[in-house]
């Protein structure tokens, strides 16, 4: 009976031992697989924290160029819409790529949506998609008005989106998340595969009743200059071929057609809005902001973030 039990006994014995080293070798794996994820996870903290410090840190710089070279921006008569690229930069710092775009749309050179929504000429300067999705869209009289208020009124009948893509195209269309394209790559990517029209590119949420002669696209300048009865328009669109500023008489004229305040028409603008773009590593972050000139001051009066 003794010599009958010996091999069930190293049997057991043996699944014993198998049984510690299948636990060991699983707790193992599980322990890899933990401090890996956690590695990952780090680095996403890391990087997401980075992208923020980034978005804080280029407030100074967007102040600056609103300060500095805002009232001097001159577009050629051939822009469809007032845009002006103010920073666009790409670094690597311990094996992480950084990259930051600053992109700026003149509010004063779209049209304002207080006439977007009368019986202005300069409501004709919008698309006819662009007049519908506007006629969908109603905006509390309390609140202030903006971008968001459009995102629930956008279908993809509509062929638009919200938020116009930011300097040769936001880093969130970039595939590979470590890999930044150089500038004739990106050139190619854009050229290919123009992005739709922008609402936030072409209406106005915040312009103060002007059009800026100096970037407003020639349907708009023209629609303004019938609107106020001035005459002009080539005079002002031969000066921005040539790169100079176009200068027009000051004061108010009123508008022929439709109600509320009075447009005016003028060189430089008092709004404009950025779409700011970062990218540290695999973490993308968008925000589009407006700012609004009060006296000599800019004041950010709207901030929006960009999930699409």
């Amino acid at each position: 009976m003794t010599h009958a039990r010996r091999p069930t006994r190293r049997g057991v014995a043996l699944l014993l031992v198998l049984g510690a080293l299948i636990v060991s070798v699983t707790a193992a794996a599980t322990l890899a697989r933990v401090a890996a994820t956690t590695k990952m996870q780090r680095r996403a903290d890391l990087a997401t924290a980075g992208a923020h410090d980034l978005l804080h840190a280029l407030e100074a710089p967007i102040r600056h160029w609103l300060a500095t070279d805002s009232a001097h921006v001159v577009l050629s008569p051939e822009t469809v819409e007032p845009r002006v690229e103010v920073l666009n930069e790409t670094w690597t710092v311990g094996g992480t790529v950084f990259e930051v775009t600053v992109t700026a749309w003149d509010q004063c050179g779209m049209v304002p949506i207080e006439r977007a929504r009368s019986g202005s000429p300069l409501r004709l300067a919008l698309s006819p998609e662009a007049r519908d999705v506007l006629d969908r869209v109603n905006v509390p009289s309390r609140e202030p008005a903006g971008l968001d208020h459009f995102a629930a009124a956008l279908t993809p009948v509509d062929g638009l989106q919200l938020f116009p893509a930011g300097s040769m195209g936001a880093p969130t269309r970039y595939s590979a998340p470590d890999v930044v394209p150089d500038a004739e790559t990106r050139r190619v990517i854009v050229e290919q595969a123009p992005p739709p029209v922008a609402i936030g590119a072409i209406l106005a949420t915040h312009n103060p009743m002007r059009v800026n002669v100096n970037t407003a696209p020639v349907e708009l300048l023209e629609a303004a200059c019938r609107a106020t009865g001035r005459g002009g328009v080539e005079t002002i669109l031969a000066a921005r071929a040539a790169g100079t500023a176009a200068t027009v008489a000051p004061g108010r004229t009123p508008e022929r057609r439709g109600a509320g305040r009075t447009l005016d028409l003028a060189g430089s603008s008092s709004a404009w809005a950025f779409r700011v773009d970062v990218r540290a590593g695999p973490v993308a972050r968008s925000w589009w902001s407006v700012y609004v000139r009060s006296d000599s001051s800019w004041e950010c009066v709207q901030r929006l973030a960009i999930t699409d």
